[in-house]
């Protein structure tokens, strides 16, 4: 570890690397993850808890999620210049991939996170109050929440690290741990996720939140390792998953639904994780993918 520490010290020496520029390309996802969390954090903090603001306007979500994406971009900059800038932005539009994933991401996750808990709870009529404006919905969600603003940074850059780090299954369950608490100034929003007022109302919600996102994580690695790690497939899944809760808004909070939301991904992540024995693909991609991630020293294996 310190020799090729010092080894690459010594090239950015040797080709006057500025510090902090030399110190992002030793150590990639440390400094991935401390300036997305940064962006979003100081941003969030300063509008809910300095300016008691208890909404959540639509800019403010906006902004809230230039931090993981504008990290990938600033990233992706220093460690490979304008070629990994070009590599990234292509990963948007990579949308040559088998129907199946289509189908997947656009009925089958709306199916399994809504029509199947309101078969079992007898509640289908509800599903009728929201499907004439799901599509418009959808299309929200997609550009000004989540899925445009955050996959570049998730699944963009920190997952094909993480992986080569750590391996896919726990690559991605710790993605998922960061990703869901980066999440943390909106809990102090009352009601944001079921999340109350005081250290356990948040906590609590907080948790809950957290382990939604690493089952959820895991599936997202599986579906990006089989689509060539296509960002536009890892968005529609984001959207589909964020807004399919608007097919039923009436019956979407409901204990029972939520109970059953979580039932029914926590079994679809078993499968997954099974079929693929843990690998999600990741073979698959490596195959189909040209190597691309330099290698790093064993600190970065620390995250």
């Amino acid at each position: 570890m310190q020799q090729g520490s010092s080894s690459m010290l010594s090239e950015d020496q040797s080709t006057n690397v500025p510090w902090l520029l030399s110190i992002m390309r030793r150590h990639p996802l440390w400094c991935y993850f401390l300036i997305a969390y940064i962006i979003t954090w100081s941003i969030g903090f300063t509008y809910i808890l300095l300016l008691h603001h208890a909404a959540l306007p639509l800019w403010f979500a906006v902004l809230l999620c230039l931090g993981p994406t504008g990290s990938s971009f600033i990233m992706t900059a220093a460690i490979d210049g304008r070629a990994g800038i070009g590599k990234l932005l292509r990963r948007y539009i990579r949308w040559r991939v088998g129907a199946f994933w289509y189908l997947l991401v656009f009925v089958g996750i709306p199916l399994l996170l809504v029509l199947v808990p309101m078969l079992m709870a007898g509640s289908i009529s509800a599903l009728l109050s929201g499907l004439p404006l799901y599509p418009i919905t959808y299309i929200g969600v997609f550009f000004l929440g989540g899925p445009f603003l955050e996959e570049p940074g998730w699944r963009g850059f920190a997952l094909p690290r993480l992986q080569q780090r750590l391996g896919p299954l726990r690559g991605s369950l710790l993605l998922g741990v960061l990703w869901g608490f980066w999440h943390l100034p909106l809990f102090f929003i009352p009601g944001y996720n079921g999340a109350g007022s005081g250290f356990v109302g948040i906590s609590t919600a907080m948790l809950t939140f957290i382990v939604a996102t690493s089952a959820l994580s895991i599936v997202f690695a599986w579906v990006s390792n089989r689509t060539g790690g296509s960002l536009f497939l890892v968005m529609l899944l984001h959207a589909s998953i964020n807004s399919s809760g608007s097919l039923a808004p009436a019956f979407a909070n409901t204990l029972v639904n939520q109970i059953m939301t979580y039932i029914i991904l926590f079994v679809f992540t078993l499968i997954i994780i099974i079929a693929t024995r843990g690998r999600l693909s990741y073979d698959r991609y490596l195959r189909e993918t040209e190597p691309s991630l330099p290698d790093s020293p064993a600190l970065d294996r620390l995250i």
